[in-house]
């Protein structure tokens, strides 16, 4: 395998989407700390309360419909929060929304060796990219979060090329821009079908990462830390 260049996903593969949401939320409520009611001896503690929240709604970044009451996660998220928390002074769903598309990103927690992984990768000159499903604005801040952009020759995101993963246009192009064949590329994601099914049928080289997804056996190239990336090099 020549391989050239290394292309990532970005949640649950270079940054780990739980813990960011648990990060998020200790933010979050430090923010509007002063806005907030603590209940007394509650059977859950508030940062318990918020994180359930969030999660329930945001599924991993693949929310179902059912709990979507807005068009976006943020959205959702934030009339969940001003509906089910307890607020002396309740913000308004606006501010929240906008908290969230400033704040999420900046609250990343980078996956175990990814920092390591990427400094190699670079070191040993390889081409580096993301891609990833979502608004371009809030992959750069998630990026930015992680201290990650400057590893990156190319971030590509949907909404940038308009089109979405696991169409192969989106693998096709990052290809042409970052100059080297399918073939030659390496893309590395946790979702069967968006990442790897993806991946390989637009020609390239792809991995799963697992723990994060069900019902991936039948998927022959899968590992269970960044680290072991390098065996496919």
């Amino acid at each position: 395998m020549n391989i050239q260049a290394v292309i990532f996903d970005l949640d649950n593969t270079l940054t780990h989407r739980d813990q960011s949401i648990v990060r998020y939320a200790q933010n979050f409520l430090q923010y509007y700390s002063s806005c907030l009611v603590e209940q007394v001896a509650p059977s859950v503690s508030l940062l318990e309360q918020t994180v359930h929240i969030i999660r329930r709604i945001d599924q991993g970044g693949y929310p179902k419909k059912e709990f979507l009451t807005h068009p976006s996660i943020a959205a959702s998220v934030g009339y969940a929060l001003t509906q089910e928390l307890l607020w002396s002074k309740t913000p308004h769903l606006e501010e929240l929304t906008h908290y969230w598309f400033q704040q999420f990103g900046l609250a990343a927690v980078a996956m175990q060796g990814a920092v390591e992984l990427l400094q190699y990768l670079q070191g040993q000159q390889y081409k580096l990219a993301v891609i990833s499903n979502g608004g371009h604005a809030t992959r750069l801040k998630i990026l930015e979060g992680l201290a990650f952009s400057h590893y990156f020759d190319e971030i590509i995101s949907s909404e940038l090329v308009g089109v979405s993963k696991p169409k192969p246009e989106i693998f096709l192009q990052t290809c042409q821009r970052l100059q080297v064949q399918p073939a030659q590329s390496l893309y590395i994601g946790d979702h069967p079908i968006n990442d790897y099914a993806g991946a390989t049928g637009a020609g390239l080289n792809a991995i799963l990462l697992n723990g994060f997804h069900q019902d991936v056996e039948h998927i022959p190239h899968r590992i269970d830390s960044l680290q072991q990336v390098l065996d496919y090099l």
